[in-house]
């Protein structure tokens, strides 16, 4: 089969277009003129120039395609940094460009990549595709309306496309949330806050790519699906897996929650008067405050869908390869 991946030279990229080729399947990869494409040098994939905030430049690129894979999106940890019009620019209008080529093109099958972050802090324990969205940052915000276009191409004009929601996604090469945390760590400037658990859900890169060509082989049109495991960890583990792996044994700094939150506003308001985005706001705090459970009971019986990488392997694995790349 041939597959359109738009967005492949973000994180998950090379992970899903190894998977692809190694499976026997032809890759055309949309990137922009100035992305850097280095590891698709290395893949024998097809690369098209394109970008889908641009529908001029998209005209033609989905012909003889059966799947898409659309990743393409700007990324919660621009959260702070751009505004809600550039989230609206990328993925929301991005989403319906290449939505409407794949549908002049007539293509088979699509999966839309979305995020629990659009479903917000959401207080079913745990939340389902059922459970109310109630994004909590403009990125949420974004992708959920992203999800409300996809729909309504799918009931009116009969867009094949099913959803898939990611809860956070690690693994080697990660260079966002996690290894952000790793580096904190590492300065002993990972702290505990308060006394919750703040469970908090992951999903290894390779058991996401399975998710998404689950999605691509057996999903249902209209249909949302969410991609974890079935099993939230608390948030102070990973602090203490992270620290662990990077050799330390460290009594963490403790920080009231209360105090947190004042102090990720305070850090705000001086990272905005001096133009640089603070390298932690409150929207984060909240989130991580929040104890996050998802089900994939649907994904499990309608996709056949098992997450493989226990979060705790996974991680140590991670942690090893940023110390062996020199990430930390």
């Amino acid at each position: 089969m041939k597959y359109l991946v738009t967005g492949a030279t973000g994180f998950l990229g090379p992970y899903l277009i190894k998977k692809l080729i190694s499976n026997g399947h032809t890759c055309k990869c949309l990137v922009r003129q100035n992305s850097d494409i280095r590891f698709l040098k290395n893949i024998d994939a097809e690369i098209v120039q394109g970008d889908i905030t641009r529908p001029d430049t998209l005209h033609g690129i989905a012909e003889d395609i059966d799947v898409l894979i659309h990743m393409a999106t700007l990324g919660h940890m621009s959260n702070f940094a751009v505004t809600q019009e550039m989230f609206e620019t990328i993925n929301v209008q991005g989403t319906r460009n290449i939505m409407q080529e794949a549908l002049r093109a007539g293509v088979k099958k699509i999966v839309h990549c979305s995020t629990v972050a659009a479903m917000g802090i959401c207080p079913d324990n745990p939340a389902t595709e059922e459970s109310e969205c109630r994004p909590h940052h403009s990125y949420g915000r974004s992708k959920r309306k992203a999800e409300k276009a996809v729909l309504q191409m799918v009931a009116e004009s009969g867009l094949q496309a099913a959803i898939v929601r990611f809860s956070m996604v690690y693994g080697p090469g990660d260079p966002r949330d996690i290894l952000k945390l790793t580096r904190l760590a590492k300065k002993n400037l990972f702290p505990k806050i308060g006394n919750r658990l703040k469970l908090t859900p992951l999903i290894h890169a390779e058991d996401a790519v399975q998710g998404m060509l689950l999605a691509a082989e057996k999903g249902r049109a209209g249909e949302i699906y969410l991609i974890t495991n079935p099993e939230s960890i608390p948030f102070d583990r990973i602090r203490t897996i992270i620290e662990k792996g990077l050799g330390v044994s460290r009594l963490p700094i403790y920080i009231p929650e209360w105090m947190a939150l004042s102090l990720a506003s305070a850090c705000e308001t001086i990272f905005s008067l001096i133009g640089k985005t603070p390298p932690v706001s409150k929207k984060n705090i909240e989130s991580t405050l929040a104890d996050r459970v998802f089900s994939i009971a649907k994904a499990q019986r309608d996709l056949g869908f098992q997450p493989i990488i226990d979060p705790e392997e996974g991680l140590r694995e991670t942690i090893i390869w940023y110390k062996h790349n020199g990430w930390v």
